[in-house]
């Protein structure tokens, strides 16, 4: 047929050929074809291999695939498209104000109002409900790419201000998105869907005189999860955020401009200071409660070893002789383990740990007996005895680090006036500018290829294949008791964007074209090119938790 082209849809199912007009857009080829269990709209789609928005017209014959909301990237895409609605909605309900997209907030992401409102509860409601209109309209969105050359050109769009305009000068940024809608106009980093008619699932609720946009979340990608207030994670947030306007560090332009104008040896040893002034004030809390089982947990690459170290030393500044341990050691044998469908034994699972012995010994060394600790060799599978028989003093202090310190289930037999516990997590607040934000589990993947690529021998493509492996066990075993601590440390530092970009750029660079995790490693590179990079490394400290992802460290190396 002359007007005709042949589509290869793939889909679960595995695929079939579909004759269609040529012209026809993939969201006509969604409406008739797409089927998913779970409730799960499509996001984008791939037609031999390169994404495409749903409103892409077909004009030659493909391969098509849709993505939808069990990617990360999909995920990503369907937030800011719900972000740029509220803009609308919230540009369409109070003309004559703004908000400023801060961070993410129980399963949602927080923003504040540029002029306070005096009922938020109700601007939420009315919020909302223009946003659903928005969508029941099938609104499409009107896109343009503006490139780097007409972004700094003296005749630039309307829509890039100055600070827009510095941050694509001082970076390695080589376009940006417009989209817009009436009469209202937002540029993002990376692309939104088009098209708002599969918008289906968010809640827009009041919090604290500002604004929570709720998402669906990784662990629950086709509905919202049970609303949970974490009011201690808030409050991190916001003295993180205090004091980067203190420092006058509030976007990677400012970051940027600390970099250009040598300042960034001055911010490495303030962020480094802030460090060691709340280890220490953490290791005061310590001692002034009295009790002696200090318990360490949060998720991968926070920086849990070098932050128990810098802990120890400075409870020894107290007095105190802390005695450190990990609960790797308390593995059970591996021919106890009982493997997964895939014939994989799963360490990171509470029941792989030895939770009786491990209780028994810690309410031994509480009562000040002899206790020979095990060392698991993860060659054998198996405990060794005899090398760590230890006694600890009436006041010493055991410090234990580990995923699952947290979790009451490994110390259920403890008394829990003897339990000090703290979760630990790099916080990232810094965003691109008020509309673009950098997702603080990129920041947790950025570390943990640095440490893989550099000490590991993996590739950025190994730590990409892994990373939605490592999540859902972090899913599982920490997030859920980080409201158990009574002490939250943000391991970030604000500096390190700009040290970790030269360590994975060429890594991330290497991922090929049609591997599927090409598009995530392109998505994570169009962040760090929004950083300037620092190659000297010489005055972060030998004890900074930055070492155990770039090296040189005292405890990690």
């Amino acid at each position: 047929m002359k007007d005709g082209i042949l589509i290869e849809l793939k889909t679960e199912r595995g695929s079939e050929n579909l004759p269609v007009p040529r012209g026809t857009s993939i969201k006509e080829i969604a409406d008739r074809f797409y089927t998913c269990s779970g409730r799960m709209n499509p996001v984008f789609a791939m037609t031999n291999g390169i994404p495409r928005d749903l409103m892409h017209e077909l004009r030659h014959s493909c391969t098509l695939q849709f993505i939808d909301m069990r990617s990360r990237i999909a995920r990503l895409a369907y937030q800011r498209t719900v972000y740029f609605i509220y803009k609308i909605a919230l540009h369409d309900i109070m003309p004559d104000n703004d908000s400023v997209l801060r961070y993410p907030l129980n399963d949602g992401l927080l923003v504040d109002f540029d002029h306070p409102v005096s009922n938020a509860k109700e601007v939420a409601y009315r919020i909302e409900n223009r946003m659903k209109e928005i969508i029941a309209s099938k609104a499409v969105f009107d896109r343009r790419i503006i490139k780097r050359e007409e972004i700094l050109s003296a005749d630039s769009p309307d829509c890039i201000t100055s600070k827009m305009a510095y941050l694509v000068q001082t970076s390695d940024v080589q376009e940006v998105y417009q989209f817009s809608y009436g009469d209202y106009t937002a540029v993002f980093f990376d692309p939104i869907m088009r098209c708002a008619e599969y918008i289906d699932i968010f809640e827009i609720i009041p919090y604290d005189g500002n604004i929570i946009i709720r998402v669906p979340h990784f662990a629950c990608p086709n509905g919202l999860r049970e609303y949970r207030d974490d009011k201690k994670l808030y409050k991190s947030f916001n003295d993180l955020v205090r004091w980067r306007n203190y420092i006058g560090v509030k976007y990677v332009g400012d970051l940027n401009r600390k970099v250009l104008n040598g300042e960034w040896r001055d911010l490495i040893l303030i962020s480094e200071a802030q460090h060691e002034k709340k280890i220490a004030k953490i290791a005061d809390q310590i001692k002034q409660s009295g009790r002696r089982i200090v318990l360490i947990a949060g998720p991968s690459a926070s920086g849990k070893t070098t932050f128990a170290q810098r802990l120890c030393i400075q409870l020894r500044v107290n007095g105190l002789k802390p005695l450190y341990m990990g609960t790797d050691d308390y593995f059970r044998e591996r021919s106890e383990l009982i493997p997964d469908k895939n014939g994989k034994l799963n360490f990171e699972d509470l029941s792989a740990v030895d939770i009786d012995l491990f209780n028994d010994q810690m309410n031994a060394l509480l009562r000040g007996e002899e206790v020979d600790m095990p060392v698991f060799d993860f060659i054998t599978g198996s405990k060794r005895y005899g090398t760590r028989i230890t006694r600890a003093e009436s006041d010493q202090p055991i410090v234990i680090e580990g995923i699952h310190a947290l979790n009451p289930g490994l110390t259920g037999h403890i008394d829990a006036d003897q339990k000090f516990k703290i979760y630990i997590s790099p916080l990232t607040a810094l965003n691109i500018d008020p509309n673009n934000r950098i997702p603080v589990t990129d920041l947790r993947l950025l570390r943990r290829m640095a440490r893989d690529m550099r000490s590991r021998g993996r590739t950025a493509e190994d730590t990409l294949e892994q990373w939605n492996d490592v999540r859902k066990g972090e899913e599982k075993n920490i997030f859920p008791f980080n409201g158990e601590a009574d002490v939250l440390f943000n391991s970030t530092a604000v500096y390190e964007l700009a040290v970790l970009r030269p360590l994975v750029e060429d890594g991330l660079n290497s991922v090929e074209p049609g591997d599927e995790k090409y598009l995530e490693a392109q998505r994570l590179l169009r962040i760090l090119r929004c950083v300037r990079p620092i190659t000297d490394y010489s005055i972060i400290s030998t004890n900074s938790i930055m070492r155990e992802f770039i090296g040189g460290g005292i405890w990690v190396r």
